[in-house]
């Protein structure tokens, strides 16, 4: 279950802005990422495959996911 809750941050402590359905002494794993920022995680991956094959994986996304693509084989006479 992930919750997203604002909270600020003051003297080292992190002061929630609502509470939060946990039991006191719970475990949970942060990540910090400051409300102002415009932060997009898809930012970092966009554009890192230069080179692709030479149709829309998007327009052919039935022929990739069901094997209906067309053999690269020469057909045999």
């Amino acid at each position: 279950m992930a919750i997203i809750v604002d909270a600020t941050y003051e003297n080292g402590v992190f002061k929630l802005a609502e509470p939060v359905p946990l039991p006191e002494g719970a475990l949970v794993r942060l990540t910090v990422t400051p409300a102002d920022e415009d932060y997009d995680p898809l930012d970092d991956v966009i554009g890192i495959c230069k080179d692709g094959p030479d149709v829309s994986l998007a327009q052919r996304h039935d022929d990739f996911l069901y094997g209906t693509l067309p053999s690269k084989e020469p057909k045999k006479p």
